[in-house]
Parts: structure tokens; sequence; C-alpha cells
């Protein structure tokens, strides 16, 4: 299935940015590039939020882990 262009306004001053940061890259793939890096960074958060611990659980958490390390050498 061949993959339909979208036309979208973007602020040229952005876009000067992108380019600016990297010269010769196409416009399109700027574009592409950008959106890549923001949903990651969004599925990072999304994967980051169900493992937030309080502080002293994620401690009694590596410390249990360190013991049971020890244990098994």
């Amino acid at each position: 299935m061949a993959k339909q262009p979208v036309a979208i306004d973007f602020d040229p001053d952005l876009l000067a940015e992108l380019r600016a940061e990297e010269p010769g890259k196409p416009d399109r793939q700027l574009l592409e590039d950008l959106a890549h890096r923001k949903l990651g960074q969004s599925a990072v958060r999304r994967i980051r939020s169900s493992f937030d611990l309080p502080e002293d659980e994620a401690v009694a958490l590596g410390v249990r882990a360190v013991r049971d390390a020890r244990r098994e050498s």
C-alpha cells in the first residue's frame, strides 16, 4: 500500500532550526524524524510511569536484588 502525502502547515522558523541542525536532509525526513523522536519519548514516559516507585520502595527493591545476587554466587 503506497503512502499518501499529507499537506501540513509548519512554522517556518522551526523548520529553519531543524534544517540548521541537520543540513542537507530533506524537509520530509526532518519532520518524520521529529515525529519519531516525539513518539518515542511519549512511549518512554508511559513505560516509566507504570514503574514509578516511591524512593523507599525502590531502595528496598534494590537491596533485595543485591542480597539475592550475593546468595546465588
